[in-house]
């Protein structure tokens, strides 16, 4: 039997709410476009016998653990949905958001909620971490911000922000919160047996967790004054899956060991049903008054575990993956303050923005803080500004990387390189790549990329802002001398024509930073003019969608790596890469393409005027494809023809700077000289060797001469500690060989 006290609540909320059940649906896919104001939310004081709603309402955040939609009777995806009669009340009394992401994990997305931040700006990338000590948490801003500060708040429930490996008991009240009572640890092996830690106290409860976890709420409630803010983490419906008391569920089940393990989902759902009655029962213990000015804010963490997803709902992905699956989570908001009532809300919402939210419902006057973005306006108001993009990021054993996506279509990236894009309307099951059906989406793709770069750049670089400005780099002359990768964090755009062609373009160029590597992101357009030699290129310049990770402490590795044909050389400060290879070898085809043999000798150097490469005053040219890229000295970007030190220019394939022709030689500046010279002598001649004088036609007519210039066989050395390739006049122009590991996004 259902509590019959919490029955009577139910009525009570539906009698006040108005029409409408709360689980009916519109559009299942649940994406719309709208934009608008930033207005105040208007009170609602429609109905006469609900009292005044008060300036700062109570707030009830209660977070479910691991449910997703599938799980959720109040979007009707599946066929075997939980019975929750309070969280149909609430959304029939409120509203329903369809496109909420969290992050695949509880830790990653708690500490979104709790900092409004990013894992990029916290540390907290991976389930298990730890939230570091100097983050301010929501509890914490409450009391340190004066129009906040009257409220009283506390966390109850599971807290999973602590670290792994014995967690401080004290951690969430050295965080700031002031009252903590729940469960320290990730999850519990037993729903009636578990470690309760109260305020840095460490007990042990028998009471069935998700009953204890609310008797503490309705305590702690009953000793405050208002107005009052409270966490309420339910580990529900968390493994171990297990039969809830009778008296909180409606579900015929057995509780064996077998009839659990063979029929995980009914017990999954048994624990939703408990927890709905359980929450019924918190609001019911309120007065009529305390309620009537009390948010709830209900939410899910990620989506349902794989063990118990509907997989009709979500075939390829539940939790702790980039899919729908693991990242779209249920989110109801009902109670004061709230005058849209049995709506249903598409805008985009990220975990991150209940900071920002939940402070402004506080009475705090700003509305986007960190990565968070308040949605409160949304509340009262159908047509309220809202987001462009929702991002989430994550690292697991089984998959790293990110998640980003618009109104339409959404971008996932791997850590290896893997790329994905789907349109989340036509295709909501997430089983057609765009990008491996032929058609064009490289402007999706950039767009897409170009702000999930910009957002996963540390707050301090300026990360996380929708509207940052890029540097404007056109025709910029690079003046940094920093070997570290991180240093260029940064988002960067320029302008150039296409000479020949009397044709307009522009450049997007986007640093960023991942675990131990740094991300260049570029559609391959240089910052300067382009095409202006005296013959025009072969093939026209074309925006590409490139992608490179350079290792942040490159190492010199036990042999060095020869350059092969299909591998980048490196990647310029203007996000134009370098290739100094030709896919043109003597006696192979036409001899001018498709020698892709590395072995192959006799491969034509690109820089040999009589050998017909056409090239502009750059150095460069474009491939088939498209790609600007440059076979020698980017003479545009450093100063030339001068005794200035030169900059970093670029970072070759293995994470050594690319740097310019100038050094300081032990107070003289002076540039760098190659080891290497033409062979003397002529070339054997006959089918497989072309004869002749060794000119420099070919890259095998050149020799490696230990000491004979400043620069090593790789045509690198080290200067101030730092090894470095340097650009020189001649042969081999730029990088020789790679001293280091060469990452595989070059290839």
């Amino acid at each position: 039997m259902l509590n019959l006290l919490f029955l009577a609540w139910v009525v009570l909320a539906l009698s006040l709410g108005g029409c409408g059940g709360g689980g009916g649906s519109s559009d299942v896919d649940g994406i719309g476009e709208s934009d608008t104001d930033t207005d105040v939310p208007s009170v609602e004081t429609t109905e006469p016998e609900v009292n005044p709603i008060q300036p700062q309402p109570n707030i009830l955040l209660i977070i479910s653990d691991d449910q997703g939609l599938d799980a959720s009777a109040q979007y009707d995806l599946s066929d075997d949905l939980p019975a929750t009669p309070t969280l149909d009340a609430l959304a029939t009394s409120g509203l329903v958001f369809e496109n909420v992401w969290a992050t695949p994990g509880c830790t990653t997305t708690r500490s979104s909620m709790i900092t409004g931040k990013y894992g990029v700006n916290t540390g907290v990338v991976s389930i298990g971490d730890e939230l570091p000590a100097d983050e301010t948490i929501l509890h914490a801003y409450l009391v340190e911000n004066t129009a906040t500060a009257d409220y009283q708040s506390a966390v109850i429930g599971k807290w999973h922000l602590a670290g792994q490996n014995s967690p401080s008991i004290t951690h969430p009240n050295d965080m700031g919160v002031d009252y903590y009572a729940g469960l320290l640890r990730g999850g519990l092996t037993d729903y009636s047996d578990w470690p309760l830690v109260e305020n840095g106290e460490s007990t042990q409860s028998f009471e069935y967790n998700t009953t204890k976890l609310t008797n503490l709420a309705i305590e702690w409630i009953s000793t405050q004054s208002t107005p009052w803010f409270l966490w309420l983490a339910y580990v529900a419906p968390h493994d171990p899956f297990h039969l809830p008391p009778a008296d909180l569920h409606t579900l015929s089940l057995t509780g064996t060991d077998s009839d659990i393990s063979a029929n995980p989902r009914d017990y999954y759902l048994a624990s939703i049903e408990a927890m709905d009655t359980e929450i019924g029962r918190l609001l019911a213990s309120m007065s009529e008054e305390e309620r009537d000015n009390t948010i709830i804010l209900y939410i899910g963490d990620n989506g349902s575990p794989a063990r118990v997803v509907d997989q009709n709902v979500y075939a390829n992905g539940a939790k702790a993956s980039l899919t729908e699956g693991g990242l779209r989570v249920p989110m109801v908001i009902s109670g004061a303050g709230v005058s849209r009532k049995g709506e249903r809300e598409t805008a985009l919402i990220n975990s991150t923005d209940f900071f920002a939210s939940i402070i402004e419902l506080a009475g705090s006057s700003n509305t986007a803080i960190h990565n968070s973005i308040s949605f409160v306006d949304l509340l009262s108001d159908s047509d309220a500004e809202q987001r462009q993009y929702v991002y989430a990021g994550f690292e697991s054993e089984n998959v790293s990387g990110w998640a980003i996506r618009n109104a339409r279509y959404k971008l996932i990236e791997t850590t290896d390189g893997l790329r994905q894009l789907y349109d989340l309307i036509d295709n909501p099951d997430e089983n057609i790549d765009l990008l491996n059906n032929g058609a064009d989406f490289s402007a999706v793709v950039a767009e897409l990329s170009g702000e999930a770069a910009s957002l996963r750049q540390p707050e301090e670089n300026g990360g996380g802002s929708l509207s940052d400005d890029p540097i404007d780099i056109t025709d910029a002359i690079f003046t940094n001398l920093s070997a570290n990768c991180a240093d260029y964090v940064n988002s960067y755009e320029s302008s150039a024509r296409d000479v020949l062609n009397d044709s307009l373009f522009a450049g997007n160029v986007v640093f960023t930073i991942a675990g131990d590597k740094c991300v260049l992101e570029t559609n391959g357009i240089p910052n300067h003019d382009f095409n202006d030699g005296s013959r025009s290129f072969a093939n026209d310049v074309s925006v590409q969608n490139q992608y490179f990770e350079i290792p942040s402490n490159p190492q010199v590795a036990t042999q060095t790596t020869p350059l092969t044909i299909g591998v980048d050389t490196g990647i310029m400060l203007n996000g134009v890469k370098v290739d100094l290879l030709a896919a043109a070898c003597f006696g192979v085809g036409d001899e001018k393409t498709g020698c892709l043999d590395a072995a192959q000798p006799w491969r034509f150097d690109p820089m040999f005027a009589a050998n017909g490469f056409a090239v502009d005053t750059h150095n460069a040219h474009a491939q088939p494809n498209g790609a600007y890229h440059y076979h020698a000295s980017p003479n545009a970007m450093f100063f030339t023809g001068t005794n200035i030190e030169s900059p970093v220019v670029g970072f070759a394939a293995d994470g050594f700077p690319i740097v310019g022709s100038w050094f300081d030689d032990s107070g003289t500046v002076r540039k760098a000289t190659p080891s290497y010279r033409l062979k003397s002598g002529r070339r054997a001649s006959g089918t497989s060797d072309p004869g002749g004088e060794y000119d420099g036609s070919y890259r095998d007519d050149y020799e490696y001469v230990t000491g004979l210039g400043d620069l090593d066989e790789c045509n690198g050395m080290t200067v101030d500690g730092v090894y470095g390739y340097y650009v020189t006049d001649s042969f081999p122009y730029i990088v020789g060989c790679f001293k280091g590991t060469v990452d595989s996004t070059f290839n």
